[in-house]
């Protein structure tokens, strides 16, 4: 019965929307922090979801979240485990998925094992309305938040990181193209001075790459945050009345009511598709790469 009302919800157009959000940054730090902070400040808000970890500790989403990942997906599948035991709650409705390996290791698992892997994942209640695939440090050009619709670039405030930034949204941009991106500024003296930092990029990414980058926010240089940082603090211990968190929370809420582009296929659906999407880039020429898209 319940299987039969989600399906008629589905129908007509009342299913949970589902919104897949690729992070981006050129800090592994604090580009781990940010998602850590706002998949926690989401599943406060009640939307369940996943993150895709690809980072190493200490610079990953699952440090900053006080879980230990024990296991990879990746480390999973080689030895013909079951999917969900890489599966991490972190917080009631927030599980961390750690993968290594990116798209070449997804393009090597068989398409069985696959569908296998995700029925597993899919089949464990409940079910994400959110998946933030966070892109590991030096190594953007094969991470799966390529397969992402929507992307978010984290960056300090300051002219100093304009550079590297415009080298990352260039470099991907460049391989897998996508019109939405988004821009988060941390560390930011006061949110006119992140607006600053956000201008002179937007404008150079609107220059040279013909693409039109979207605010998202910014979050206030905090002292409790970069404590948390230097001694590795769980997000859980930094006082929620904080001024970042605060931030974190304000975000949470514009990324929520922003999710015009979700819901346009569930979870196994998108797991799916980017299987074939890594093995659709396995099998194409270098020079043909960003003709390749997942649709």
């Amino acid at each position: 019965m319940h299987d039969q009302a989600a399906g008629l919800r589905k129908i007509m157009g009342h299913a949970p929307r589902f919104r897949v959000l690729g992070l981006f940054g050129t800090d592994a730090t604090l580009t781990a922090l940010a998602g850590a902070h706002l998949a926690h400040a989401l599943s406060l808000r009640g939307t369940p979801l996943w993150l895709v970890d690809e980072a190493l500790a200490p610079h990953n989403a699952a440090t900053c979240l006080g879980v230990v990942a024990r296991t990879s997906l990746d480390q999973v599948l080689r030895r013909d485990g079951p999917a969900v035991q890489a599966l991490i709650e972190a917080a009631p409705g927030l599980n961390c998925l750690p993968i290594h390996g990116g798209l070449p290791w997804l393009a090597g698992v068989p398409e069985r094992r696959w569908r296998a892997a995700v029925a597993d994942l899919t089949a464990r209640p409940p079910q994400p309305e959110c998946l933030l695939l966070l892109a590991p440090p030096t190594r953007e050009a094969v991470s799966l938040a390529l397969c992402a619709p929507e992307r978010l670039l984290v960056l300090p405030q300051g002219r100093q990181d304009l550079t590297r930034a415009y080298a990352l949204l260039k470099a991907v941009q460049r391989s897998h193209p996508s019109e939405r991106w988004q821009v988060l500024v941390m560390q930011a003296a006061d949110d006119k001075a992140a607006r600053t930092t956000f201008t002179a990029l937007q404008g150079t990414a609107l220059r040279f790459l013909g693409l039109r980058l979207r605010w998202l926010g910014s979050v206030p240089s905090d002292p409790a945050l970069t404590e948390a940082m230097r001694h590795l603090r769980q997000v859980r211990e930094i006082p929620a009345e904080r001024p970042a968190m605060q931030a974190f929370r304000r975000l949470a809420d514009v990324l929520v009511h922003t999710a015009e582009a979700a819901g346009l296929y569930p979870p196994e659906e998108f797991c799916l598709k980017m299987w074939m999407f890594s093995r659709l880039l396995a099998e194409t020429p270098p020079e043909r790469e960003h003709d390749a898209q997942l649709s």
